[in-house]
């Protein structure tokens, strides 16, 4: 197989498409979330996952403040509240998910907040943090697993349409690229950080 060389430094788009969760906390009242692309499970005991966060984002902030966090996922007809959520700012709102259309309802197991709108939802506790080069690896605990009918031990995708993050495209300006399963496609303009 003939091979050309990738620049280093768009390596990780060799994982493209992925489907991006929602990491969503709150601490002292304030909402935060934003989508993940970086998540990957990573123990069956303890039940551990990993997800890759910008220490710079609010919700980074959010999570290390609770200690706490859930992982949400979404239908691609939610792709819009998804870009939008990615590019609002927790610091300029009190309750980032809800003033993306969003409803938000509170786990009963870290009392963080989960979308009433995902397929399915995780709640951790944080176990630890890894410096990863510009992310913090925050590996949770997940303390209670959350899925709608759709999951019968592995998604049936006869309901979930799942969104699936294509990497960024110039059209009309830098925009986040979304794909669903189903050959649909979204774009939503990038504007500033989550």
């Amino acid at each position: 197989m003939p091979w050309k060389d990738i620049a280093s430094d768009k390596f990780h788009r060799l994982f493209y498409p992925q489907v991006p969760v929602l990491v969503t906390a709150q601490f002292q009242g304030h909402v935060g979330g934003m989508p993940a692309i970086w998540c990957m499970p990573l123990s069956f005991k303890p039940p551990l996952i990993g997800v890759a966060i910008n220490p710079e984002h609010e919700t980074y902030k959010i999570v290390t403040q609770a200690q706490a966090f859930a992982l949400n996922f979404v239908d691609f007809r939610h792709v819009k509240q998804v870009g939008e959520l990615g590019e609002t700012s927790s610091k300029q709102r009190k309750d980032k998910l809800s003033s993306v259309g969003f409803r938000v309802i509170f786990g009963e197991s870290t009392g963080q907040p989960l979308i009433e709108e995902a397929e399915a939802a995780l709640e951790c506790r944080v176990h630890e943090q890894h410096q990863t080069g510009s992310h913090q690896l925050v590996i949770g605990d997940v303390v209670a697993a959350l899925g709608s009918d759709s999951f019968e031990d592995y998604w049936n995708f006869v309901r979930y349409n799942p969104i699936l993050y294509a990497g960024t495209e110039k059209v009309n300006g830098k925009c986040w690229v979304f794909r669903s399963m189903r050959g649909e496609k979204a774009t939503v303009p990038l504007k500033a950080q989550a």
